[in-house]
């Protein structure tokens, strides 16, 4: 099965709603896409992977800015239109979940950079976004983890969200 996905290179100079879709081949090859997703939009609910094959829903619209002129630099990543990717309690070690939080701008929990290996690297650390221990399972709730180059766990892409679609 092949999917056309749009890299973060590939978005419009303004904010878009994307799906953040896992480049993990195991996906692939058992013929799901995996998307980055929140059952519920209130602080600590957990960043999970999802088969966003299912269904389109709001849960997996992110919101994000990356690769435009406004966004040198970290930046949030908003889901809800208010909650935004947030590392729990701010711990900077390997294997530390994720969750959404209240969009704060001077949060340092909250910024990211999407680095030109499909990677979305935690503010100035070593850390990257990761499906924790490559678990293709609904519901897998996603970590930070030393980024990694050749780590397929910590690769992502933006598509657009089937239900944004006109």
């Amino acid at each position: 099965m092949s999917f056309t996905l749009f890299t973060f290179l590939t978005l419009s100079l303004s904010a878009a709603a994307v799906q953040l879709q896992s480049g993990t081949a195991a996906f692939v090859n058992a013929g799901i896409q995996g998307c980055i997703s929140a059952a519920e939009n209130a602080d600590g609910e957990p960043l999970v992977i999802h088969n966003c094959n299912t269904e389109a829903l709001a849960n997996q619209d992110f919101t994000l800015n990356f690769f435009t002129k406004e966004s040198a630099g970290p930046q949030l990543i908003k889901v809800f239109g208010d909650k935004c990717i947030d590392v729990v309690n701010g711990v900077n070690a390997d294997g530390t979940k994720l969750q959404i939080w209240t969009c704060d701008s001077t949060n340092a929990n909250q910024q990211w950079t999407s680095v030109s290996d499909f990677t979305l690297r935690w503010g100035s650390t070593d850390k990257c976004i990761d499906l924790t221990d490559g678990k293709i399972t609904d519901g897998n709730q996603l970590q930070i983890y030393t980024c990694s180059t050749n780590n397929g766990n910590q690769k992502w892409l933006g598509a657009p969200n089937p239900d944004n679609v006109e």
